[in-house]
């Protein structure tokens, strides 16, 4: 009985070593969106007595995903947290495949700057925003050395000495009460350390809606739009799990708004 029970605890052994060594980190070049950045520095911050674990992104950057264990040590995950990044990926991005990109707090992703281990691979959670970005410019995660940019399809991310500048154009779906029609379209947007200037189309030749929103760091934030048919709206919005923008307000005469933004990618 006492070698059965040995030889099933050889067993479970191997098995453990096995599984822990199935998903290797992800190597190559790799530039994170700023969603993925934010949700890094969500998943390095976290507390409330939850450990940092795994985090895993696609291989376009758009799509992350990350498991914390409440306590002790953390065993498996990796199957399932590299499944579900797929699934968003296929829905919301290109469908990339994903990969391991930080295991606790170092960052194990190689791709020829950042070796997977040591102290600039480390990321502690006292660093600023500020400093887990550079730090990820560093490793090579936010483009090259030279041009300090990363373009993604139509959108552009510039690392400036103040913070970073984005730009570019997404799609929007737009629901006003009492207008006739769903404004669907593609909306331009500038961005400078999350505060921004929008410029949008409105559908039949009606006019052009401009204004301006107001980021926090936690996901959330406000908008407002004046546009040139004598309309106009402001409320609030908020960053949804794909990368995506949803928001809501009121316009001029108290009719409701809401809408969509698509996904960078």
């Amino acid at each position: 009985m006492k070698i059965f029970k040995f030889l099933l605890t050889i067993i479970f052994y191997f098995l453990f070593l096995t599984n822990s060594n199935a998903f290797k980190a992800g190597n190559g070049d790799l530039y994170l969106s700023d969603y993925a950045i934010e949700r890094f520095i969500e998943y390095i911050r976290l507390k409330g007595g939850k450990k940092p674990y795994i985090f895993v992104v696609d291989h376009g950057g758009n799509v992350s995903n990350y498991y914390f264990c409440p306590q002790g040590r953390c065993q498996g995950g990796e199957g399932a947290a590299i499944q579900e990044c797929e699934t968003w990926s296929k829905q919301y991005a290109n469908g990339d495949k994903c990969s391991l990109f930080a295991r606790y707090r170092t960052i194990k992703w190689t791709n020829g700057i950042n070796k997977g281990k040591g102290k600039l691979s480390k990321i502690s959670s006292k660093l600023s925003d500020e400093e887990i970005i550079n730090r990820l410019y560093e490793l090579g995660f936010l483009g090259n050395s030279t041009s300090q940019t990363v373009t993604s399809n139509q959108e552009t991310t510039k690392k400036t000495n103040d913070g970073y500048e984005l730009s570019g154009k997404r799609s929007i779906a737009l629901n006003w009460q009492n207008y006739s029609d769903l404004i669907a379209g593609t909306i331009e947007f500038d961005e400078k350390n999350y505060s921004g200037k929008i410029n949008l189309p409105l559908p039949n030749k009606d006019g052009n809606c401009s204004g301006s929103y107001s980021l926090q760091k936690n996901g959330k934030g406000t908008w407002q739009i004046s546009c040139t048919n004598d309309m106009g709206a402001a409320g609030t919005l908020k960053w949804i799990k794909d990368g995506g923008v949803t928001g809501q307000g009121r316009d001029y005469k108290d009719n409701k708004v809401k809408f969509t933004v698509s996904s960078q990618g």
